[in-house]
């Protein structure tokens, strides 16, 4: 029987990731391999308060390397795709939460960690019962943890994500709406999704300074969200000046190169 051309494009692509670009011979293998022998490595990136006094917050967002030979560290954006179309994020994502966990527990002075999650793992039910027992285990405060979702995967899965809200709110964590505004600004779904913090699209953040437009919508967010108990995050902050108009219009933390690189996270220095 002939393959159908999507799988057969989809092999194709595969392939010459794997083999072209990361010179792997079987890619499935080798990510299991990394799974299993924790050949993933936990980094993090600094969530800095722009505010001052009980406003403000420890946070940092987790991160993820893959070991490679003589110690070289790949990013996520090198395995990825490639694990996206093995069917295997949610076994990455189910390795990010428990590893965080144990950081968490054995760091209770530590920051709020936030995790970015795939679809599959926040569409799975499953999935939400495997992070409930591992905060239970770990005996750990849920507002340790905060899970970033998407704007998309809101949108397109609303059922999805507000079921996956409802089982960990119950324990107290934390949620982040990622990459708002990277569409278009729109509150209305936020009416039947409980997160606590939007995180601002780079593409908004970047251009303040140089966009009246921009600036205009980063300004008017952080009205918005004050006036929904939602708190504001700023990505890719990349410059001082950025930094100071970010701080002028109300946002409550920033995030990006101008703040802080990305660094081990047993490496992560105190707030």
């Amino acid at each position: 029987m002939t393959k159908p051309t999507g799988s057969r494009d989809n092999s194709v692509y595969l392939r010459a990731v794997t083999e072209d670009i990361l010179g792997w011979d079987d890619p499935k293998a080798r990510l299991e391999k990394a799974l299993a022998d924790d050949n993933f490595l936990l980094y993090a990136q600094r969530i800095r308060s722009l505010k001052a006094g009980p406003d403000s917050h420890n946070a940092c967002e987790i991160l993820l390397r893959l070991r490679e030979e003589e110690d070289n560290m790949l990013p996520p954006g090198g395995f990825f795709p490639v694990a996206e179309a093995l069917g295997m994020l949610e076994d990455i994502d189910r390795w990010v939460v428990a590893h965080t966990v144990a950081w968490c527990a054995a760091h209770a002075d530590g920051p709020m960690c936030c995790i970015n999650l795939s679809t599959d793992s926040i569409c799975n039910p499953e999935f939400a019962g495997f992070v409930r027992k591992q905060i239970n285990h770990a005996k750990l405060p849920g507002n340790r943890l905060c899970f970033e979702i998407n704007e998309t995967d809101a949108l397109a899965q609303p059922a999805g994500v507000r079921s996956f809200i409802k089982v960990l709110k119950a324990l107290d964590c934390r949620f982040a709406l990622d990459h708002f505004g990277s569409v278009k600004i729109s509150f209305a779904h936020l009416a039947n999704l409980p997160v606590d913090y939007l995180k601002i699209d780079g593409s908004i953040v970047q251009n303040i300074i140089k966009s009246p437009s921009d600036f205009a919508r980063a300004r008017a967010i952080s009205l918005t969200c004050q006036r929904l108990n939602i708190r504001t995050i700023a990505q890719n902050v990349e410059r001082k000046d950025i930094l100071v108009k970010l701080r002028e219009i109300g946002f409550d933390s920033g995030q990006g190169f101008g703040i802080s690189r990305p660094c081990p996270i047993d490496k992560l220095k105190p707030a």
